[in-house]
């Protein structure tokens, strides 16, 4: 069976199986060690999947960077160090590769992140793979398992603005596709989170969705939606577009307590789930990477996917 047809999220479960291993599901690893953890982050962007060679190289290498340090603020940790995988087909001008170190080097003094080397291969298309290694106090720690009934759901900032981007390419209209893949590690917020009680948090990089889909399964709880956070969605199918595409990387938490410095999107309740401000439970996957959705971006011939879950808004 194409594994097309089975989804990323059963492809996983079934490697696992392999090794009989239990699935920690998160997007990162602990490591324990003593009193703290040091944690794992590996994510991976590929040529016209990700990005077009044609886009800002400069703005591709600190998309690679933000993506790794998204997961570790995920966990409340702190960043150490990178190390990088390579990989160039041969024609590819010596001046791309620059520009895109360029953009990884400083996005990485930004945050005082270490680069530690990697590794560099022959490939038909670009790819990138970045590994960051973060360390986080045993017990100060954000996972995914963790919501009670009774907590309320919160994001760091409402959301659109990358889906947008993502809407408008795909429509035609956009003058600067790199918005696509300018996004913030949340990691300037960690501080005041430390001082609240986050019973679980994932960063937001697949969709509304399917990120309360994660948090409801690793906590054995109903999520309800109880509030649309997306920024100046025209009618209710372009909310629930947005809701599944993600890109933005926002930190997505529960807590027992009421605030009011985060956008609510819901409550947590006794049941499983995810449940939409409409009542509908059987909501959109959000983004799968084999199945669904495949995120091709237009190559220089003019190639695009197909987009195929929101066709009828990109029409």
């Amino acid at each position: 069976m194409e594994i097309r047809k089975s989804g990323e999220r059963k492809l996983i479960e079934k490697i696992w199986r392999i090794f009989g291993e239990k699935n920690e599901d998160e997007d990162v690893h602990f490591l324990y060690l003593g009193d703290k953890y040091l944690l794992l982050a590996v994510d991976t962007i590929n040529e016209r999947y990700h990005f077009d060679r044609s886009w800002n190289p400069g703005s591709i290498g600190k998309f690679l960077v933000d993506i790794n340090l998204s997961d570790i603020a995920a966990k409340n940790g702190k960043p150490l160090e990178m190390m990088v995988s390579f990989s160039f087909p041969r024609e590819l001008e010596e001046r791309w590769v620059t520009k895109m170190v360029s953009g990884i080097k400083r996005e990485l003094k930004k945050y005082n992140v270490k680069f530690s080397g990697g590794d560099l291969k022959e490939s038909d298309r670009i790819s990138l793979t970045g590994m960051v290694i973060g360390e986080v106090q045993k017990g100060k720690e954000f996972r995914r398992s963790g919501a009670r009934p009774g907590d309320y759901v919160y994001i760091s900032a409402k959301i659109g603005r990358n889906e947008r981007a993502i809407i408008d390419y795909y429509r035609g209209k956009s003058t600067k596709p790199e918005r696509i893949i300018e996004i913030t590690p949340r990691l300037d917020l960690l501080g005041k989170l430390g001082t609240l009680k986050i019973t679980s948090c994932i960063d937001n990089s697949d969709g509304i969705y399917k990120s309360l889909g994660l948090l409801s399964k690793m906590s054995g709880v109903m999520i309800r939606i109880v509030r649309d956070v997306s920024e100046n969605s025209r009618n209710e199918e372009e909310r629930e577009a947005i809701y599944a595409m993600g890109g933005d990387y926002e930190l997505i938490f529960t807590s027992p307590q009421k605030l009011s410095d985060f956008p609510l999107i819901g409550k947590v309740m006794k049941g499983k789930g995810v449940v939409d401000i409409n009542g509908k439970a059987k909501i959109p996957d959000g983004f799968d990477h084999f199945r669904s959705t495949p995120r091709r971006v237009k190559n220089s011939s003019g190639e695009k996917g197909d987009y195929k879950k929101w066709k009828k808004l990109l029409d």
